[in-house]
């Protein structure tokens, strides 16, 4: 389930948590791809390693490629595998994701990729990350990421947004207060909240603690979780 969870919020913001305490407020700009990634599977890893030898077993592969970002303008596929950026060996998503995030706006790397049988050197010139997506990893300093849905109306037509937990670090205060995929964000402490821009900037008036409301499935009442950065 966190794997399914991570890999739908991976197509538009390719972030990652690192899990532990310390968390720092988002930088003012952040590095962008614009790609949805994963692990290479134990299947995959057997092919790769069978084409390009036993070394080629790890790497990120590229599930999806997001229309009109970095990663689609440079022609990354999906089903690339990114085993490289400039000189640096690329391992699992976590690695790759402090990697870019890290990277100059505007920048320009070097990606090497297996694609099919053949080793590729791929430039790319790292884009912005977008404010709606920064806005959805405003609360990965207590360990969980948001995604903004629509609501379903009466006879089925779309109602207001709302804002759902697209994944909880399971080593994180997030999972230690409680918090679950799925929940429904309702308040950020007496903040009520609908849509991804008031919900980072009600986060970010609390830098160290918060509190949420949340819907539940099955739950008969909104429930409340405080969230707490260890000191």
């Amino acid at each position: 389930m966190i794997q399914s969870l991570t890999r739908c919020l991976l197509v538009v913001v390719l972030c990652v948590l690192v899990p532990g305490p310390g968390f720092a407020q988002l930088a003012p700009e952040m590095g962008w791809l614009g790609v949805s990634i994963s692990d290479v599977s134990e299947e995959l890893a057997d092919r790769l390693a069978s084409v390009f030898g036993p070394a080629a077993g790890t790497g990120v592969q590229i599930v999806e490629v997001l229309k009109d970002g970095p990663a689609d303008t440079a022609r990354l596929e999906r089903g690339d595998v990114i085993v490289r950026i400039d000189a640096q060996p690329i391992w699992d998503v976590r690695q790759l994701q402090r990697v870019i995030r890290t990277q100059p706006v505007q920048g320009r790397i070097v990606l090497t990729v297996l694609r099919g049988a053949s080793r590729v050197s791929v430039p790319v010139t790292v884009g912005l990350m977008p404010p709606a997506a920064r806005a959805q990893v405003a609360g990965e300093r207590f360990g969980f990421v948001v995604r903004e849905v629509g609501g379903a109306g009466a006879g089925g037509a779309s109602g207001p947004p709302r804002l759902a937990v697209a994944f909880v670090d399971p080593n994180s205060s997030a999972a230690r207060a409680g918090l679950q995929p799925q929940d429904t964000i309702v308040r950020v402490n007496d903040q009520p909240v609908r849509e991804l821009e008031g919900f980072a900037q009600a986060l970010g008036r609390s830098p160290e603690r918060v509190v949420l409301v949340v819907e539940r499935r099955d739950a008969h009442a909104p429930i409340s979780v405080i969230l707490e950065l260890p000191r």
